[in-house]
């Protein structure tokens, strides 16, 4: 009997590979960068030079005149170059994606020819089929017809993407084609950015998270590769918007920066400012090349990517604004906020970030198997030290509180559809921070964790923080120094902590045993005040299990006291600790 079936053709018949090279590009925009700092370095010359001593009259004021224009043609060119490099650099970075789906499209087509050859094969094989194989046989060219279609639209919206890509660049350098156009104080920015700029909810307008969220979600791809590429500073700070954006636009200006200012510095003229702001690019690219080649500890094939969701080098005097994750921040089940406290600024940034790693790890190896995502933030001007008078008072930590908030609404509204479970992390001068941003009902998160807190600011009680006593945990090591500081019953601390101990029976919330093995017996400010997030050991594991979701099953530790005869007592001084929590399977494994 001869079987009849209609075997779909293999289509398309090619995929076509994006155009261009992305190294390239990025060397291109590398010597775009170093342009415009050769401009910027002129615009100051031409400035600094503006007063010549004794030199005066007619002379001089037409000098004068001619080094001002000079030097406000020279920093306006430096914008503009600036801009167009920065579009060179968006394109390299969506080429990059684009050769990615393209090799995940060839797969795909390679998978479904492999299954055509096979149907083929089995029909031309079945001489006397049955009618219930002959079905089988339709059903599953059905079922290839349709993938094959699917593949089809798939490879349309690719070439259409690699159209877009390539149109974007052309306008990058057509906008500011002219001297008339690349001397404006818009410095030459592609219709279709400055139109999209121009809508109602677009960032750095006034408009809420929600209202933003709204604004991305009503463009179109092509809009928002070229608002990235023209507005990376808007984007990359835009609150609302999904992580991913914030990253693209960070990741542009973070080259800018680094190509920028490095060839000023060959020059020998970078400011005070500059050298500082070039240090704290180096320690974000750092961070984020340690980030994106860190491995799944589940998944060895699984690369969990790096964020950087904030950035802002020059912020607070060269101290910088920043924020980097290791996960999705856009999809990840499971989020956790780190906020870190005195003497921190973009300088520790690698540091951090390598810290972020260690709580991914614990949370994922410790944790149901959720998706994990862990951001340091430092978006308020941490107090520089214990001499800094910043220290000794709360307005620091109050108006990062608000800073913190505001993270946090923006992270929530850049997915209305799709929320996280949260957990705000709080480390020493952080910690009273994070309390300040999730004190009362306005709070958006699931869970608080307090570690090495010398107090917690506004909050008397556990439940004066947003998710309730239930959901507030505190790690404390007996012999941490500046843990002891927060105010404790009726001995108190003279007003030398920053508000009520969050370990003690007054703060009532779940304290989790976070002793050091290597302790010593004395309390001391070095490892026991800064290894709460080290592998191995009894914070790390109990942290993860509260930003994975678990915080019933922390290993709960008894909390300190204040007696009527004397001064608070901690029950943990004399518990032996453990490593890597031996026994419950849970200790990580090697990086």
């Amino acid at each position: 009997m001869t079987v009849t079936i209609e075997v779909p053709a293999s289509v398309p018949a090619r995929i076509k590979k994006p155009e261009g090279d992305a190294g390239g590009a990025d060397g291109l925009a590398t010597t775009i960068y170093a342009a415009a700092g050769r401009y910027e370095e002129f615009a100051d010359r031409c400035r600094d030079l503006q007063e010549l001593g004794s030199w005066a009259g007619i002379a001089y004021r037409s000098y004068k005149e001619a080094s001002g224009e000079a030097s406000t043609e020279h920093s306006a060119m430096a914008t503009t170059v600036r801009r167009v490099g920065r579009g060179v650099t968006a394109f390299a970075d969506t080429l990059r994606d684009l050769l990615r789906d393209h090799e995940d499209l060839v797969e795909r087509k390679r998978a479904l020819d492999d299954r055509r050859t096979a149907l083929i094969a089995d029909i031309n094989a079945a001489t006397e089929a049955t009618d219930n194989e002959i079905a089988a046989f339709r059903e599953r060219a059905v079922d290839l017809r349709t993938d094959y279609s699917e593949l089809v639209a798939a490879d349309d919206d690719l070439q259409r993407r690699v159209r877009d890509n390539e149109t974007l660049l052309r306008q990058a350098f057509q906008a500011a084609d002219t001297l008339p156009e690349s001397l404006a104080s818009d410095g030459g920015i592609p219709p279709m950015a400055e139109s999209a700029m121009n809508r109602p909810g677009a960032p750095g307008s006034g408009a809420t998270p929600e209202e933003v969220q709204r604004w991305w979600e009503d463009l179109t791809e092509a809009e928002r590769e070229a608002v990235i590429a023209a507005y990376p500073e808007r984007i990359g700070q835009g609150d609302g918007l999904p992580a991913g954006a914030r990253d693209q636009a960070n990741r542009v200006l973070l080259d800018d920066d680094l190509a920028r200012l490095a060839a000023k510095d060959e020059d020998g003229t970078l400011s005070p400012l500059e050298r500082r702001v070039l240090a704290n690019a180096g320690q974000a690219r750092d961070a984020l090349a340690n980030a994106d080649a860190y491995t799944d500890p589940l998944d060895p094939d699984l690369r969990p990517g790096g964020v950087l969701w904030l950035y802002d080098p020059a912020a607070y005097d060269g101290d910088g604004r920043v924020a980097v994750a290791v996960g999705d921040l856009d999809h990840a089940t499971d989020v956790a906020v780190f906020t870190p406290g005195i003497t921190t600024d973009m300088g520790d940034t690698t540091y951090y970030t390598d810290r972020m790693m260690n709580l991914y790890e614990s949370a994922r190896y410790n944790g149901d198997g959720s998706s994990v995502a862990t951001m340091f933030w430092l978006g308020y001007d941490a107090p520089h030290g214990p001499t800094d008078l910043a220290t000794l008072g709360e307005g620091r930590a109050e108006e990062g509180g608000r800073n913190l908030a505001d993270a946090i609404d923006g992270l929530r509204a850049s997915r209305p559809d799709d929320p996280a479970h949260l957990t705000a992390v709080g480390h020493s001068y952080g910690s009273t921070t994070t309390s300040y941003a999730t004190h009362g009902d306005t709070s958006d998160v699931d869970e608080v964790v307090l570690i090495g807190s010398p107090g917690a600011g506004p909050a008397d009680h556990a439940s004066d923080l947003g998710p309730g006593a239930d959901h507030v945990y505190v790690g404390r090591d007996s012999r941490d120094l500046v843990a002891v500081l927060g105010d404790e019953g009726w001995v108190g601390k003279l007003g030398v902590g920053l508000g009520t101990d969050p370990s003690s029976e007054d703060f009532d919330a779940h304290r989790f045993e976070a002793e050091d093995v290597d302790r010593n017996w004395h309390r001391n400010t070095g490892d026991a005040h800064s290894s709460y997030l080290d592998q191995d050991t009894e914070s790390l594991y109990n942290i993860g299990r509260i930003v994975d979701g678990h915080g019933d099953d922390i290993n709960t530790a008894e909390q300190s006291y204040d007696p009527w005869w004397g001064p608070p007592q901690d029950p943990e001084c004399d518990r032996d600790p453990t490593a890597g929590q031996p026994g419950r399977s849970d200790t990580s494994p090697d990086r």
